[in-house]
Parts: C-alpha cells; structure tokens; sequence
C-alpha cells in the first residue's frame, strides 16, 4: 500500500511540473493540417536507435529536408523517436538537456521543422548545396548551410550562436572548431580531445 501511495504521489509531482507532458511535434511546429515535416540538418549516427543529440559527426546520416513522420517522445528516457517516410526506418534521438542546455521541445523545434529541402536551399550556391548534401563543410560556407550541415552546435561548448566560432564533436572525445569571419567559414581547426 505504501509503494502504491508513493507512486501516486510521484506521478503526481511530475505531472504538475510539466515532466511527463509528451513534447507533440504538431503543436511545437505549429504544423497546419497536411503540412509535412524535414529534418532542418543532416542527422549523424552510428545507432540509429541511439543518436546522439550533440550530433557527433561520425557514420551515417539523416540528410537535410528528410520527410518524417513523428513516432513519439518518452520523457523517462529522453527518447525522440521518428520515422523516415521514404524507407519506413525507424530512428530514436537521445536527448540530453545538460549538453544541449535547452528543453526537449526546443530542441525538437530547431531539429525538426515545415520547411522542404528546396525552400531551406534556395539562398546556396550550387557547391554549397553539394557539400550540404554530403555532410561536408569548407571555408566560404555561411552561418546557414553550416547549420544544415552539421546542426546547431551543442550550447554546453557554443553557448552563443553569435559566437565567431561554434564547437562540434567529431567523436564522442574529439571535438573541432569552425571559425567565422563575416558569417562565412574562414577556418575549420581540429581541436583535439575534450577540448
């Protein structure tokens, strides 16, 4: 009787503080009826039942203005999980508020979004859309097909997007620096481990 009681009041707890309120893509888009929803970035992983939400650049990817279908979120185990339409996979994104320093449904917010693969290119050159769609960034790239390359960076190591240079990780222990000059790439440096 007392582990039921506990439970109740447990549940009670995390209810009231907005805890186990599922995150609803819809509602977090702000999506209209038959509107479809895209990835905003390439998505890496090794396990697509384990992404990593500091997207570390390592494996396969997710391309940039993919359409999904939202499966669901769990917010015991911080699970976003989706469906790619075209293959019908399966994919779940752990997420992490301590590295990503926001909530699940803001970063649901700027992962996710209304926008096809046309409209979020349409401002790019030919060689950017080319290295966008291979997951590849170079000097004279903005600030925007960055960001559809590689993802916002994790804030717990770029804590301002304004920031002239944002971290990413290529490993799980090593990380890179991109270096902006006038919201251009001007320098991509390997910093090393944990740096």
């Amino acid at each position: 009787m007392r582990f039921s009681v506990t439970a109740v009041a447990l549940a009670a707890v995390f209810y009231l503080c907005g805890c186990a309120e599922p995150a609803v893509f819809s509602e977090i888009l702000q999506q209209k009826k038959d509107q479809k929803i895209y990835t905003r970035y390439n998505l890496w992983y090794t396990d697509p039942q384990n992404i990593s939400c500091l997207n570390i650049q390592q494996g396969s990817f997710i391309p940039v203005g993919t359409e999904i279908e939202p499966v669901g979120t769990s917010w015991w185990s911080d699970k976003i999980t989706f469906k790619v339409v075209s293959s019908g996979a399966e994919y779940s994104i752990k997420f992490d508020s301590d590295y990503r320093l926001c909530s699940m449904r803001e970063f649901i917010g700027y992962t996710f979004g209304t926008d096809d693969l046309q409209t979020m290119l349409k401002n790019q050159s030919e060689a950017a859309k080319l290295r966008i769609r291979r997951g590849e960034i170079t000097p004279g790239m903005d600030v925007n097909a960055v960001t559809m390359a590689y993802g916002p960076p994790p804030k717990c190591r770029t804590s301002d997007y304004k920031n002239a240079s944002w971290i990413y990780w290529r490993t799980p222990v090593e990380t890179f620096r991109v270096v902006f000059r006038n919201d251009k790439v001007s320098l991509i440096l390997n910093t090393g481990l944990g740096d």
